[in-house]
């Protein structure tokens, strides 16, 4: 989760690391993203979800809240992209 200013607060020099604490006895998993492609996909993101309807056919109500979601692990253990290798 990141609030609405993700969509607008991105350098090439910021990136996000997203933890995912997995399950108990199972080490977590590091999800290293550069700001834009977090900027890009929250707002692309929320703008769709505003555009469906909710479970009982109307409008969502708007949030400040935002999700990001690597669901296909692209940047899994992607420290190579802070020069970390």
């Amino acid at each position: 989760m990141v609030n609405e200013k993700a969509e607008t607060f991105h350098s090439d020099s910021l990136f996000y690391v997203f933890v995912n604490l997995n399950g108990v006895g199972e080490n977590p998993s590091f999800h290293v993203v550069p700001s834009k492609v977090v900027a890009t996909y929250v707002y692309k993101s929320h703008r769709a979800w505003l555009a469906r309807p909710n479970k009982s056919g109307g409008a969502h109500k708007d949030s400040s809240m935002r999700r990001f979601n690597d669901a296909e692990n692209q940047y899994i253990d992607r420290w190579g992209l802070l020069g970390l290798g």
